[in-house]
């Protein structure tokens, strides 16, 4: 099958995703009502309830720290103010998360989503594995989009993209599913840079344990979770960013190039944005289909009233956590 073929195949699906997706992003980002009979309604149901984050990583990373950081400022905008708690369920590379948020969570607006960035594209490459249609999620909103990029150990003669070309660079991975997985393959294939995975990692921070153990010599990971957990790092040139995926550059990292950048050859290229959809989709909760609306839509009230908070906006301040949502 031709490279262009293969755009063809997943095109399609790929669109049918992203409509879903963004058609979804943009209701959630509506100003939204619900009738005083349903506030009620909803008031009574969550009352004395607790509302589970289902969170695809370890620990240490982004997801956590955002998960965490909507929980605690959530509940008060929230009918019948419950308490907001954060699970990890790491594996996959995010799909042990998302197939459990969909196939067995209760689906009643008591279990919410913190899942993979890269949950479309993981769909359409591992259909077996992947057991959820990302198109019939229900998406409450987005908190920040997000750009994985490529950290290099300044101990690894590495210094730009261009020289993955010529020297191996053994980069870590979570699973399959994950964008540390999905991301260097992609330009293993369409650019010809010699990444070698070593995977099996539950998240961000066990990976960049590795790295400066030396187990790696590189890291894929969000930009957001860079900022908040390393930029110390970054700032003195122990981790040097070399490539970011994503449909724009990060506006901190302007000269920092996009995979789709180092290709002149337009399947190459098409194919390598379609990689890089997941940036839009970044931190984002999301239910599961079937959770009933007016249980949604108040969901959707309180995430936008939190992203608002000054409280909330603060704590994230604190953390170096970006905020766009």
């Amino acid at each position: 099958m031709s490279k262009g073929d293969l755009f063809m195949k997943y095109h399609p699906l790929a669109a049918r995703i992203g409509l879903g997706v963004a058609a979804a992003a943009m209701v959630a980002a509506t100003a939204l009502t619900v009738t005083p009979a349903k506030a009620d309604k909803v008031a009574d149901f969550y009352k004395g309830r607790d509302i589970t984050f289902i969170v695809g990583f370890s620990t240490g990373g982004s997801y956590g720290v955002y998960s965490r950081l909507v929980a605690k400022h959530m509940g008060k905008y929230t009918p019948g103010n419950p308490t907001y708690i954060a699970q990890h369920m790491s594996g996959g590379g995010g799909l042990k998360a998302a197939n459990y948020l969909y196939n067995r969570a209760p689906r009643d607006g008591t279990f919410l989503g913190f899942l993979s960035d890269s949950l479309a594209v993981g769909q359409i490459l591992f259909p077996k594995k992947a057991k959820f249609d990302a198109s019939k999620m229900r998406y409450i909103g987005g908190i920040t989009p997000v750009n994985p990029v490529v950290m290099v150990h300044k101990r690894h003669k590495v210094r730009t993209i261009e020289d993955v070309r010529k020297i191996e660079l053994i980069i870590s991975c979570s699973g399959r599913g994950s964008q540390t997985y999905i991301m260097p393959k992609a330009m293993i294939a369409l650019l010809g840079m010699k990444f070698r995975h070593i995977c099996g990692y539950k998240g961000s921070a066990p990976q960049t344990l590795a790295m400066a153990r030396g187990d790696v010599d590189a890291q894929s990971s969000a930009w957001a979770s860079w900022r908040i957990r390393h930029m110390d790092d970054i700032n003195n040139g122990t981790l040097i960013p070399i490539v970011q995926i994503g449909l724009k550059r990060e506006k901190e990292l302007p000269n920092v190039p996009l995979m789709q950048d180092l290709t002149n050859d337009k399947e190459d290229k098409k194919l390598l944005e379609f990689f890089s959809v997941g940036g839009a989709i970044g931190r984002s909760v999301i239910a599961a289909p079937g959770t009933p609306m007016d249980r949604v839509k108040a969901l959707r009230i309180a995430f936008n009233k939190t992203m608002k908070d000054p409280g909330f906006l603060a704590d994230a301040k604190k953390r170096r956590a970006n905020i766009q949502p």
